[in-house]
């Protein structure tokens, strides 16, 4: 069986980031600072030799593809970068572009968490049911739920795999909530109760159905294709 080597890299920061707003499905520009994310995460990667890239199809994680490709010291050409649905980050539903803050008092106050946010949530009763609650709560019902984020990333996962030959090294760049979920599924002994930050990288080595997630949300330098 195979083995190919994903790096999965957050997007840059954006305004909705900045400004502490809900992003899911919806979208911003990068700030400053998420160019700097960027090309940042370029130069942590700049020797790893891609033989494809992948970003979810949303603008903010596109631009990041790009900066961290112009950044590689064997950039592929941009127009082979591939946009794709299942790497986007959980949708949000009703609460899209909310304050974030605000909205996750609201929604996990009941759970009796040390603190009604996210990261406690997951600390306290895992990231599963921290998602589910926002489909729970959504008065239509439209955010999605562990298991639908699960189903389409591993359908990404499943497509970027057959594309790839062994040992290759693929580069996603996808979103917060959807990189601590994949890590939850592949090494479930990381500590997921915080997000990785932006333009961090996640790597997961990836044999057929199995694979594990060998570090989370690493930001400092690291050595060739480690």
């Amino acid at each position: 069986m195979k083995t190919v080597n994903y790096y999965f890299v957050r997007h840059g920061q954006t305004l909705f980031n900045r400004y502490r707003h809900l992003q899911g499905w919806s979208d911003s520009p990068l700030t400053e600072k998420g160019v700097h994310d960027a090309q940042q995460a370029g130069d942590f990667l700049a020797d790893v030799d891609f033989a494809h890239a992948y970003c979810s199809d949303t603008t903010r994680a596109i631009k990041t593809a790009r900066f961290i490709n112009q950044r590689n010291h064997h950039p592929l050409p941009e127009k082979t970068i591939e946009p794709i649905a299942a790497f986007r980050e959980q949708f949000f539903g009703y609460f899209e572009g909310a304050n974030s803050v605000e909205t996750e008092f609201k929604l996990y106050q009941q759970h009796s968490t040390i603190e009604p946010t996210l990261n406690a949530m997951t600390a306290l009763h895992g990231i599963k049911a921290a998602i589910d609650v926002w489909k729970n709560v959504d008065p239509f019902h439209d955010a999605e739920s562990y298991t639908e984020i699960t189903t389409r990333l591993q359908q990404g996962l499943d497509y970027t795999f057959d594309q790839a030959n062994d040992g290759d090294n693929v580069l996603v760049v996808s979103h917060g909530t959807l990189i601590r979920i994949l890590t939850s599924m592949f090494n479930p002994e990381i500590d997921v109760s915080h997000s990785p930050r932006n333009g961090s990288v996640t790597k997961l080595k990836l044999r057929g159905q199995d694979g594990v997630v060998e570090y989370f949300g690493r930001v400092s330098p690291a050595p060739g294709n480690s």
